[in-house]
């Protein structure tokens, strides 16, 4: 068994890697997608938050794992494989719709902003679950 704290690091790092996604999307809401530099930021937005969230989400199941809670160690566990999951998905659509802006396709801003709308709100969602999580461990 390992001490309580350390599950709790874990789930902060988790919290700090949904937060990083929260603050740092919210300033492409006042940019134009279909800009190539902007593009590339924002897909590397995207590529890094799958990858912060596989991570950090594996080493707080790990940390649930040790210290002997397996619902929680489940749930982060889920919330790793998830990410590992969308995270080609995403990055698919985010390029297609690229490539459909720069070869003409004025559809194709909205669509990558609908794919911006939507990766902030599961984002919000999955932040809120597992802030929401901590007073059952603490």
């Amino acid at each position: 068994m390992v001490p309580d704290f350390v599950p709790l690091y874990a789930v902060i790092t988790v919290l700090f890697s949904l937060l990083y996604f929260c603050f740092a999307s919210v300033p492409f809401l006042f940019v134009r997608l279909d800009v190539p530099e902007v593009g590339r930021l924002f897909r590397g937005l995207f590529r890094a938050y799958f990858w912060m969230i596989a991570v950090t989400g594996f080493v707080a199941g790990a940390a649930f794992a040790a210290s002997g809670r397996m619902a929680f160690m489940a749930g982060m566990f889920v919330l790793a494989a998830g990410a590992s999951a969308m995270r080609g998905w995403t990055l698919q659509r985010i390029d297609a719709q690229q490539n459909a802006c720069r070869a003409g396709d004025h559809a194709a801003a909205r669509r990558l902003r609908m794919v911006h709308w939507s990766g902030m709100v599961a984002n919000a969602l999955l932040l809120t679950s597992v802030a929401s999580s901590l007073r059952y461990f603490l």
